[in-house]
């Protein structure tokens, strides 16, 4: 009852952020084409080339020249990019997969491209948005409760094994090599997706215990059966190594744990080797732009460093998913309560060796003024493209629409809300998939001229 109250009152904040959303997207367009009008006509009154009037800065637009602010423009056009296709590709892979009854599951396809971009911090954040919030309130059958809330951890460690993994100088020269040869491409998949399927299993495992699980492969009936006889085998072999030493109470637990460690590690393989490949496909073809900033580093050849804000804002999200997680019965959050408190140990050890031998404020701040300032240089002659403008105002009147149309479901329906907060999910949906087709269609035209 507590869990669908819970998603009942996200709805009704969703769909009240929905119309303030959309309410503010329209005002701001219309402030922004009155000040660009009024521009244009001072510019023309004006009869002296030096009174000419400079461009507005009312509103920072991605294929600006000017980008003032440079952190805000760095949060809007570029981490909010990579954070909303991240999520994005997190909710598409799982609903694929469900649909399709895929022994894949590809949640953590976004959440692998943004630990690449943008580090394991911020990939972090994305599993915890994608499980906790996006793929939570959103999955498409019953059970998200248990099957997606509570494996938030393995998405979690996915992040941090690939944003550290995306770190290392042996990424970065294999993502720079335009012809890397056939061993190179199996380092990376073995890396990614095999080591990185031995480290996932283990919250994996752990949390397939405090849910009471067994992993179950989807076979035909005689092969399912000869596999179960083979694992209780396994078990009982197992169970009686682990008994010599350590006792039967010992044994027969960590019999269990050992044999589906090894079960989820054979089941995790495919899915985190194709999720890693798919997100490093997409971060190639589609943001090149993003991938010579923030994995090559720019001209000084610096990737970007993280911020000791990062572990904090991860720990503010997890907070109301880790106290759900220990006071239910469900997740038996009081057996498990170590289990669950895990990630406070990376967050605190995160914050304070970014805090003591991390970057410092200045430097940051430095580079992402100038990263910013590279952003618009790239991207300004794409924002004079006629299409950019037809664009613009098809997006304002599609949303002018939109709006008009979820005003009048109150009338018309009685769960309103419900209707309201899908038919929200499903405009801004294809916007945002519109827009990150659109940024990365403007990245690639971008260095293509560059070269």
């Amino acid at each position: 009852m507590s869990d669908d109250f819970g998603k009942e009152l996200l709805m009704l904040g969703g769909t009240i952020a929905g119309f303030v959303a959309a309410l503010l997207t329209v005002l701001e367009k219309l402030l922004d084409f009155q000040t660009r009008r009024h521009g244009k006509k001072e510019a023309k009154e004006s009869s002296r080339p030096e009174r000419a009037v400079p461009e507005s800065t009312s509103t920072i637009d991605f294929f600006s020249s000017k980008p003032l602010r440079g952190s805000s423009y760095l949060l809007l056009y570029e981490t909010s990019v990579i954070v909303a296709a991240g999520v994005m590709l997190n909710y598409v892979g799982l609903t694929l997969s469900r649909h399709m009854e895929s022994i894949l599951f590809l949640d953590m396809t976004g959440t692998a491209l943004v630990a690449f971009l943008l580090g394991p911090w911020w990939g972090a954040i994305v599993a915890l948005l994608s499980n906790s919030v996006v793929n939570w309130l959103l999955y498409p059958e019953a059970g998200a409760d248990v099957v997606i809330f509570p494996w938030s951890l393995v998405n979690m460690t996915g992040a941090l094994f690939w944003g550290v993994m995306a770190r290392q100088p042996g990424f970065q020269k294999y993502v720079r090599t335009a012809k890397s040869s056939a061993l190179a491409h199996s380092w990376f998949l073995l890396s990614f997706g095999l080591v990185g399927a031995v480290v996932m299993s283990i919250p994996g495992t752990l949390v397939q215990a405090a849910l009471n699980e067994r992993t179950v492969f989807a076979l035909n009936p005689e092969v399912a059966e000869a596999l179960s006889a083979r694992v209780i085998q396994w078990e009982s072999v197992v169970r009686g190594s682990i008994e010599t030493m350590l006792g039967v109470q010992w044994g027969e637990s960590i019999s269990w744990y050992v044999v589906n460690w090894f079960q989820n590690i054979v089941r995790y393989i495919p899915d985190k080797t194709m999720s890693a490949a798919i997100a490093l496909v997409v971060l190639k073809y589609g943001y090149p732009l993003f991938e010579q900033e923030l994995i090559h580093g720019g001209p000084e050849k610096e990737p970007p460093g993280d911020e000791r804000v990062l572990p904090l804002v991860l720990g503010l999200l997890y907070a109301p998913s880790y106290a759900t997680l220990v006071s239910s019965e469900s997740y038996a959050g009081m057996q498990f309560w170590p289990l669950w408190s895990l990630p406070w140990l990376f967050i605190v050890m995160g914050y304070f060796k970014l805090r003591y031998w991390g970057p410092t404020d200045d430097l940051l701040h430095e580079a992402r003024l100038e990263r910013a300032e590279r952003y618009a240089r790239a991207l300004k002659p794409i924002g004079k493209e006629p299409s950019h403008e037809f664009c613009r105002r098809l997006t304002f009147v599609t949303l002018v629409a939109s709006l008009i149309f979820a005003l009048c479901l109150p009338i018309l329906l009685m769960d309103f809300y419900r209707v309201t907060f899908k038919f929200f999910c499903v405009v801004y949906g294809f916007l945002l998939v519109v827009h990150l087709i659109r940024v990365a269609i403007a990245q690639n035209i971008s260095v293509a001229r560059s070269e």
